[in-house]
């Protein structure tokens, strides 16, 4: 059987796309706290909700988002969504108080939702059905490599010119975002997702009334989706707090757990996407799990720099591995007129689980410390562990819709 192409025009676009819209998100995250408490007067109260307002308005989004990417045109709604998240990229050169950025923030994270998702489908209608492990996990590359690049690069520009040529940064990404997008063809996106016929089960959705939860949600991928949420609340312990862990356990510059973690993905998601596309999920997501708990159960440990950066790789290995192959099982079991509300689906549970994983964490490190917390999150790892071998592990893999 012959192999099918991957790396067509499109597949090259959407990944230059994801890639500059997640350096343009990540110029934002690690400066946006200096710029709270430096130039608006805000304390860390005021960090904590204008990083989580975003996420808490994404997962409110996405839902919405898949619908319509599944309803209507996925490029043209995608160019609307670039088109309004680039205004408001802009808009941030013009805040001047802590109460007009916590509201930008809110229309920030309602953009972030929709493009993130538009992205996310698009790519599922790109990618060849025989190779959509291996090509998601080049595409979540993307992301990892944004990952590496924008933290570090949007720290140096604030140190080196200040905020207003950030914000200037940022938009220069979101805009060329927005062009690459312009640049793909259709042609990806066959006529029957768009148009079903009165055969397909598309035609059946269209009787169901505007507020029936499956316009909105995809129930095939729910019991994915809370797999994703536990594996994500770990998580958010780590973006909120590796920062802030590093230098008490005299790793000075934290931020580097970052760098680290990036690069393991990089060359583990390609790797765990062909393992995939092979052997079906059992095998590597065994591994991918293991090198989660293994990941939190370091950093409980660590008291000095190799046992953190040991981390690091570790949390690569894990996450680099459960987080696409998750995305590709769910894409798996559903028609392509379904996509976009897959990737609502797991994307939903993806940010509510940072978000609340940050909060909740966050409460039990205050009282018990970062350490036992960092605990605590492998433990909470052994719930999705378990839920996935109990449910999917036994399992053959589905078929793939083309």
């Amino acid at each position: 059987m012959t192999m099918e192409r991957l790396w067509t025009k499109n597949f090259i676009l959407i990944c230059m796309a994801n890639l500059m819209l997640f350096i343009s998100f990540y110029f934002l995250l690690p400066t946006l706290p200096i710029f709270v408490t430096e130039k608006l007067g805000g304390n860390n109260d005021h960090v904590g909700y204008i990083i989580g307002i975003l996420s808490l308005t994404a997962v409110l989004v996405r839902p919405v988002a898949g619908h319509l990417f599944d309803s209507f045109s996925r490029k043209k709604i995608q160019i609307v969504a670039l088109i309004a998240f680039a205004l408001i990229v802009s808009a941030y050169l013009g805040v001047t108080t802590l109460a007009m950025l916590l509201l930008l923030r809110v229309f920030h994270g309602i953009s972030w939702g929709m493009v993130t998702t538009g992205s996310g489908t698009m790519v599922a209608d790109i990618v060849p059905a025989s190779r959509r492990g291996e090509g998601l996990g080049y595409y979540g590359l993307s992301n990892t490599l944004a990952m590496a690049l924008g933290p570090s690069l949007g720290l140096y520009i604030v140190q080196q010119a200040g905020f207003p040529v950030l914000f200037l940064g940022s938009l220069f990404f979101a805009i060329a975002t927005l062009v690459a997008v312009v640049m793909i063809t259709d042609r990806s996106v066959k006529e029957e997702q768009q148009h079903p016929s009165p055969a397909s089960p598309g035609s059946s959705e269209k009787q169901q009334p505007w507020y029936a939860p499956t316009r909105f949600f995809e129930p095939k991928v729910l019991d994915l989706a809370g797999i994703m949420l536990f594996i994500s609340t770990g998580y958010g312990g780590i973006v909120s707090f590796i920062t802030i862990y590093g230098p008490q356990i005299g790793v000075h510059n934290g931020g580097l757990y970052f760098f680290v973690y990036a690069a393991t993905l990089l060359l583990v998601r390609p790797i765990a996407g062909k393992i995939y596309d092979r052997q079906g999920p059992a095998k590597v997501m065994f591994l991918g799990f293991s090198g989660l708990i293994i990941a939190f159960l370091l950093l409980y440990l660590a008291q000095g720099a190799f046992l953190f950066f040991a981390s690091a790789v570790w949390m690569g290995i894990g996450f680099g591995i459960t987080q696409p192959n998750l995305m590709a099982m769910a894409i798996q079991r559903v028609s392509p007129f379904r996509r976009g509300k897959v990737n609502g689906t797991i994307l939903s549970a993806l940010d509510f689980g940072i978000g609340i994983g940050a909060i909740l964490l966050g409460m039990f490190s205050a009282r018990y410390g970062l350490d036992m917390m960092y605990l605590l999150c492998a433990l909470i790892t052994l719930v999705p562990f378990g839920w996935f071998y109990l449910r999917e592990g036994r399992s053959k893999p589905r078929a793939q819709h083309e």
